[in-house]
């Protein structure tokens, strides 16, 4: 199983992975609790799991960055359950600069060579294999 993709508005062919089949993903494929995880009406692009914001950037069979407040064991669900629905695992986890929030980061192109620029602005770098 992979993502849910469905048609997006523009530009006209394309395909996006929307709010809702990602939370979708997140529960049948990912085994996550349908309670637990939604979509932030108030804040778009940001999800919540168990009441606490989880921000994800996506880009299909290229990476996803994850970020979630603190690296506890509902990041470690939401990690797993993501790692189920694109079929790839993460490649390394840092503490994001700007938000100063735990990150994990998947790259299905190059991690390698990612990793080597990210070693040069990012904290708590750990590569994982």
């Amino acid at each position: 199983m992979s993502e849910t993709l469905r048609d997006a508005c523009t530009p006209r062919g394309t395909q996006k992975w929307h709010w809702y089949s990602v939370l979708d993903d997140l529960v049948r494929q990912g085994g996550l609790v349908k309670e637990e995880v939604q979509w932030s009406f108030s804040d778009p692009g940001i999800f919540l799991y168990k009441r606490k914001p989880l921000i994800m950037t996506w880009a299909k069979d290229q990476y996803l960055l994850v970020t979630m407040e603190r690296d506890d064991e509902d990041f470690a669900r939401v990690v797993n359950a993501f790692t189920r629905v694109v079929e790839y695992g993460p490649f390394c986890k840092y503490v994001d600069p700007e938000n100063n929030m735990p990150t994990y980061e998947w790259d299905k192109i190059n991690p390698e060579e990612r990793f080597r620029a990210l070693q040069k602005e990012k904290r708590d770098l750990v590569k994982i294999e």
